[in-house]
């Protein structure tokens, strides 16, 4: 029998794992520790043994479109060329929660709060120099694991490799990702763009909580269940490692993975010229979005 044992809690998918222990009065102590304003619920469940799952929620709820998105103190703050590019990444967030709402009338909701100071850490860390290809792919991955976005993290993602690669070749454009073809049962997004997303959450999920996951693989889960029915097998995952190393070793899986599909939506696009010529560095890029008005 496989035990599965979901990320987010049953009844509120805001809540995610935070804390793992065998011992009920470790589960108080946890408890007592965390600031006021966090939000807790604890479940237990039958593994090997009993097993208690501290979950807990950021307090962030409501539509994301209704949060107050004013970051001008932030974006004021940046060096020029981040400050350019963060004013982009927001009017594309903003566009994909106006878009959701368009195709399915349906509200993208906030999980948790803005991180806005981590928009220049995730531009800092890109490596901008190679083809444009893997620089499309860096920057998609590095906004994707800063996820200093209430949610659509992944779609605005792809969405700002997209104008990175429009600004190389204007004559770009991503592969439909959420038109339905004629006579089909399912978005065409679900066929590729959904693999990548999905293997991407689990890369970022066994980032950052690895070590919990290590106690639940020890105590007899072999599953970790995301919501949407994403699907984490723990022995496919190195989970007994140091946090620095988990944090640098996933980054990296992360990193090749959004390069790669940024190389499949080339090729997907008939762009493949796109595969040998040279990137934009972060200052150019900034200056090509400038001239965009």
């Amino acid at each position: 029998m496989t035990n599965r044992v979901p990320y987010h809690h049953d009844l509120d998918k805001q809540f995610s794992v935070d804390f793992v222990t065998p011992e009920l009065e470790a589960v108080g102590d946890r408890i007592v520790g965390y600031e006021a304003h966090k939000s807790v619920k604890v479940e237990s469940f039958e593994l090997d043994r009993t097993v208690y799952v501290v979950y807990t929620a950021s307090g962030a709820s409501g539509a994301a479109d209704e949060i107050d998105y004013d970051l001008v103190e932030y974006i004021d703050s940046m060096g020029p060329a981040n400050g350019v590019i963060a004013t982009r990444l927001v009017e594309v967030f903003r566009n994909v929660l106006d878009e959701n709402y368009q195709e399915e009338g349906n509200r993208v909701q906030a999980y948790k709060n803005i991180a806005a100071e981590e928009i220049e850490p995730a531009l800092n860390q890109v490596d901008w120099n190679g083809t444009a290809v893997e620089v499309a792919g860096r920057l998609a991955s590095n906004l994707i694991l800063k996820h200093a976005l209430p949610n659509a993290n992944h779609r605005t993602a792809i969405g700002m490799s997209q104008l990175y690669l429009k600004r190389v070749d204007p004559e770009f454009s991503m592969p439909e990702t959420a038109i339905q073809p004629d006579g089909a049962d399912e978005y065409d997004w679900m066929e590729w763009v959904n693999d990548y997303i999905n293997e991407s959450k689990r890369l970022l999920t066994v980032r950052r909580k690895g070590g919990r996951f290590k106690y639940l693989e020890e105590f007899g889960c072999d599953v970790l269940v995301r919501k949407h029915d994403i699907e984490i097998p723990l022995e496919e995952y190195e989970l007994d490692l140091q946090r620095s190393e988990r944090w640098r070793k996933y980054a990296e899986q992360h990193e090749e993975l959004w390069i790669d599909f940024t190389e499949r939506a080339v090729r997907r696009a008939e762009m493949v010229d796109l595969l040998d010529t040279d990137g934009l560095s972060k200052h150019e890029f900034a200056d090509e979005l400038k001239e965009l008005g």
